[in-house]
């Protein structure tokens, strides 16, 4: 197929960009470069990866509930499939789910995504779901966390989310030799490290 239609992404379609987001705070947080993607994640998140059939998951749990994921669909439904499906299972396992479709739900071509609250426990709780098709995978990203987590680690999830980047398309080539230059090989040879900046 030969490499993704677009680099970049455009998952961050529904967010407020954050000036602050370039900070160094941010430049020096760890990376992992796997599965075509590339994505940095705030220390001392916790990054495991799940492989169900052909669709592999990142999955990152923050010290409490909250967590941020990214799913790659290799049946590469387009992006309002990959949504809707995700829309479905909360629906199905939540009696009361709110959904919020602001203007990147609404977007014509490749780029989708909502955000929803739903009750458990007696507590409120928030999802934001984006997706993004390529030529060769459907990036589904999805973070969730009680409605007070969300606020207070929204900069974080809209950093790791609009670090994330498609076949290897990260900055300039002294950015990118720099950033490898601090990448260790887990146990499945996938480059996930720590920039300790």
């Amino acid at each position: 197929m030969g490499g993704c239609e677009r680099w970049g992404n455009r998952l961050n379609c529904g967010l407020t960009p954050d000036p602050s987001l370039n900070s160094q705070k941010y430049r020096s947080m760890p990376v992992c470069q796997a599965d075509g993607v590339v994505f940095q994640y705030p220390e001392g998140w916790e990054l495991t990866r799940e492989v169900h059939g052909s669709d592999v998951t990142w999955h990152l749990q923050t010290a409490g509930s909250a967590f941020w994921s990214l799913t790659l669909l290799a049946s590469c439904p387009t992006a309002d499939e990959a949504v809707d499906a995700v829309l479905a299972a909360y629906e199905e396992e939540y009696p009361q789910v709110d959904i919020y479709r602001g203007p990147e739900g609404q977007l014509p071509g490749p780029a989708a995504g909502c955000d929803l609250d739903f009750s458990y426990l007696d507590l409120v709780n928030s999802a934001r779901i984006r997706a993004e098709a390529t030529n060769t995978f459907t990036a589904l990203v999805v973070y969730q966390g009680e409605d007070r987590d969300i606020e207070a680690l929204r900069e974080q999830f809209e950093a790791i989310t609009g670090s994330l980047r498609y076949q290897g398309d990260w900055g300039s080539d002294e950015e990118s030799s720099e950033s490898q230059s601090h990448h260790h090989h887990d146990h499945d040879g996938h480059d996930c490290g720590h920039d300790h900046g």
